[in-house]
């Protein structure tokens, strides 16, 4: 157990704090730290998981750079962005209230905060076929054994490797995991920031505009954030035609990171193991739904 006050007086200089645990998110214990009138957020991942938030916070504080608020992470006395010990960092907190995207004008400012993100990102266009540069390699592997597990996962996987691999697609910076809640709108300044950037990599722009329509329920209910971000984005009309087959990218990377939770019996997040189940269940289904590219 991390005392965090401990921590942030021997780290950060920090003392007389106030620190309370923060509910939510399935991959990390998060706590609101309170120091001189200024509130942080402190975060702790699985050692594990040190690598991938080390890389988020250094995108964090590019793209804070570039004014996308991001939550920025505060580094340590001697200079660090985390204590690779405890897998600590320190963030900037970002005010206001975490958004649904279940009305339209919310839609509308996930779409405008995401199109930011990406065109902030020097967006290029890309081959996705690189044999060193795989996007999401680790995830859309057939042959991991907790794929081979689901017979049905590892064909999903050799699928959508199959239709997206070969296109010639806009790269650019990618937040990964763009649910509404990730998105703090500030109702007295107007602005709305994006946080939880662990993840956070460059790759194809379609894959953040395919997680935010799996996570607003379909493109159906997420019309108003398509809308909006076909208008502000960095990606063509053409380009759009494609939405379909990351869909399906993203409901495999779904699934597989259900998969290796299920296997591992996985509870991070203060989450059952029936939740995992369900998980991985939800992103067969959604699968089903959105129907084989091959046909």
């Amino acid at each position: 157990m991390i005392d965090v006050a401990a921590t942030l007086l021997s780290h950060w200089g920090m003392d007389s704090v106030a620190v309370r645990p923060l509910e939510g998110g399935m991959n990390s214990d998060t706590w609101l730290v309170e120091h001189d009138g200024t509130a942080y957020v402190a975060k702790h991942v699985p050692a594990t998981a040190l690598d991938d938030l080390v890389a988020g916070c250094e995108v964090a504080a590019s793209l804070a750079d570039a004014g996308v608020v991001t939550g920025r992470p505060v580094p340590t006395r001697d200079g660090r962005i985390a204590l690779a010990d405890q897998a600590l960092v320190l963030l900037e907190h970002v005010p206001g209230r975490e958004l649904d995207g279940e009305t339209d004008d919310e839609q509308r400012r996930i779409a405008a905060t995401l199109a930011a993100v990406h065109r902030a990102g020097d967006p290029s266009s890309e081959q996705s076929d690189h044999s060193d540069r795989h996007f999401m390699a680790e995830w859309l592997d057939p042959g991991l054994p907790e794929v081979t597990r689901h017979p049905w996962l590892a064909e999903a996987v050799d699928a959508v490797r199959a239709e997206t691999d070969r296109l010639t697609l806009t790269w650019s910076v990618l937040h990964t995991d763009p649910a509404p809640e990730a998105f703090v709108h500030d109702d007295s300044t107007g602005v709305t920031g994006l946080i939880d950037w662990a993840g956070a990599r460059r790759g194809p722009v379609l894959y953040d505009v395919a997680s935010a329509v799996m996570y607003l329920g379909g493109p159906d209910h997420g019309r108003a954030f398509l809308g909006t971000y076909a208008e502000r984005g960095p990606l063509a009309p053409e380009e759009m035609q494609h939405l379909d087959a990351f869909r399906r990218m993203r409901e495999a990377v779904q699934g597989v990171y259900f998969a290796r939770r299920v296997t591992a019996r996985d509870l991070t997040g203060g989450v059952e193991q029936a939740d995992n189940e369900k998980g991985l269940d939800d992103a067969r289904r959604r699968l089903a739904e959105i129907g084989d590219g091959r046909r």
